[in-house]
């Protein structure tokens, strides 16, 4: 999934001419908290809410014009590079721009959950078991053939670096929500276990896990 296919055409671009009330009356209306200036389709820079909420509303945007890093992804990029952007930037939108310069519409952070909830499976029901080891213990294959003996599938497979300690961490989602027979068989096989989500945890452990979880992936 391409940046390309993330564009949002519904929001407009703002010209250097345009009015700060003009500008605040976009971002209210499309919950955006930057939006991009353009002159002749060429991406020119960026005006942010902070920058101008105080301001006159019958002044014009352009001494408000940032135009120094700015924040832009190309059509063929992955979606992982705008969201990796968007969440270091603390961003609502991205434009997309040509090599040349020209802007054909942003990315809202909309798409982007959408996007990650297409990649992650996370519309396809069941459950997901988090593993912690040594990079060099990391086999998928062993994974994979413990978890289709006890007649589950791996619907996705996300790993990433635990900084604290620098071991692996491991996320998999299979294709069934009871996992106690999945769990067991890791246990016998000396996987440490960290974290699992499936139909036979109660409301309090779903909720504790969840928020390991998000502690986790905000390292």
């Amino acid at each position: 999934m391409t940046a390309a296919e993330l564009l949002s055409h519904h929001i407009p671009f703002l010209k250097q001419t345009d009015l700060v009330q003009f500008a605040k009356d976009i971002m209210i209306e499309h919950h955006v908290t930057e939006l991009p200036v353009a002159e002749d389709q060429k991406y020119i820079g960026m005006v942010f809410e902070d920058d101008i909420e105080d301001e006159d509303d019958l002044s014009t945007i352009e001494k408000y014009i940032q135009t120094n890093n700015l924040p832009k992804v190309y059509p063929t990029d992955f979606f992982l590079v705008p969201l990796k952007i968007m969440q270091q930037q603390k961003l609502r939108l991205l434009p997309v721009v040509k090599e040349d310069n020209e802007l054909l519409g942003v990315i809202t952070d909309d798409e982007l959950l959408h996007a990650a909830s297409f990649y992650n499976a996370a519309d396809v029901p069941g459950g997901v078991i988090i593993l912690q080891m040594l990079p060099n213990n990391f086999y998928i294959s062993e994974i994979g053939r413990i978890i289709e003996s006890n007649n589950a599938k791996i619907i996705h497979l996300n790993t990433w670096s635990d900084p604290a300690t620098g071991e692996l961490r491991v996320a998999i989602k299979v294709n069934k929500n009871d996992i106690q027979d999945i769990l067991a068989s890791f246990e016998r096989y000396n996987y440490n276990i960290v974290q699992y989500f499936g139909e036979n945890l109660s409301e309090t452990e779903l909720k504790q896990n969840f928020d390991h979880l998000m502690n986790y992936l905000n390292i």
